[in-house]
């Protein structure tokens, strides 16, 4: 019925699948898990080969990304309906057995969500900790209110023709924004994505500096996709940053904007690395100075 398919990077994986076989088998579900790892580090890779007898465990040479390896699945996957978790996902109790119910109604896509574990004191983990409760937890009826610019790939069901016919964009070898191209082609396409309450709890929380050099990379990759989709204005419109990006342009204010972001810079990443007050605003700024910097100058985002 489901193959259960989780991509690994520097991730031990055994408990979360034994939890998932748990389930299934609780559920009475036909299931398979398929986990691949995208070239982890030694240690991992180690701990993970005691998924060989619980899962098809399969282990690459060499990272490949999160888009590809992705597609990768349709080789291994034997059921038509691929559910894709992230490998720090925490499924709760039910979890599987809510996607079978959905799954009566014979979907396309379906997207179950994320949330966070209960906020906690800790400054070195409160950049992370905000935009995910802030701009990524969202219950199902608020993200039915824009179904494919809500997206994303850490807790989605998916069928596998679907996929056969709208991969994710191997072009992308970045992290961030495969969710965010692949939910746009999907809305190209007419097909439509369920929103369920069927959340996992995101259980690895970056530190401050991790998620700043995420973020980074993020915009890297959402300038990359930006050369291909310029003149796609329905596209532009879809992604947040490139929309208030293109106001700000509209309104002649792109190099003033660039000029702030330079100077600004070391006082907002040193408040985003205290991580004692963390202004979701001055944030889409920062993103929004980035992407101004890398779009004029074509740089690596490295060298800024």
């Amino acid at each position: 019925m489901i193959s259960i398919c989780i991509p690994i990077y520097n991730r031990e994986m055994c408990d979360t699948v034994r939890l998932l076989a748990n389930q299934a088998a609780q559920a009475g579900m036909q299931c398979e898990i398929v986990c691949i790892d995208d070239c982890s580090d030694s240690c991992y890779r180690e701990a993970n080969r005691l998924l060989h007898g619980m899962c098809r465990y399969v282990e690459l040479e060499r990272n490949i990304g999160r888009a590809r390896i992705r597609n990768l699945f349709l080789q291994y996957a034997r059921f038509d309906y691929l559910l894709f978790l992230d490998c720090d996902s925490l499924p709760p109790e039910g979890f599987l057995s809510r996607y079978a119910e959905v799954l009566r109604q014979r979907p396309r896509v379906v997207c179950g969500g994320r949330v966070y574990a209960a906020e906690s004191d800790d400054r070195e983990h409160h950049l992370r900790y905000a935009y995910g409760t802030r701009c990524e937890s969202h219950t199902a009826a608020e993200r039915s209110q824009h179904p494919y610019k809500s997206f994303m790939t850490n807790n989605f069901i998916v069928h596998r023709e679907v996929l056969e016919t709208i991969p994710f964009d191997e072009r992308i070898a970045l992290y961030g924004h495969e969710d965010t191209l692949f939910g746009y082609c999907l809305m190209q396409q007419g097909i439509p994505i369920v929103h369920i309450d069927n959340p996992v709890v995101n259980g690895d929380v970056e530190s401050n500096s991790e998620f700043l050099r995420k973020t980074r990379e993020g915009v890297r990759s959402l300038a990359a996709i930006y050369e291909w989709k310029k003149d796609d204005p329905q596209f532009l419109q879809q992604v947040s940053l490139l929309d208030f990006y293109g106001k700000v342009r509209r309104l002649g204010l792109d190099a003033f904007a660039g000029w702030m972001y330079r100077l600004w810079r070391p006082v907002l990443e040193k408040e985003f690395l205290k991580g004692k007050h963390v202004s979701m605003n001055a944030f889409a700024f920062y993103k929004l100075g980035l992407f101004i910097q890398l779009n004029r100058n074509k740089a690596k985002v490295d060298d800024i």
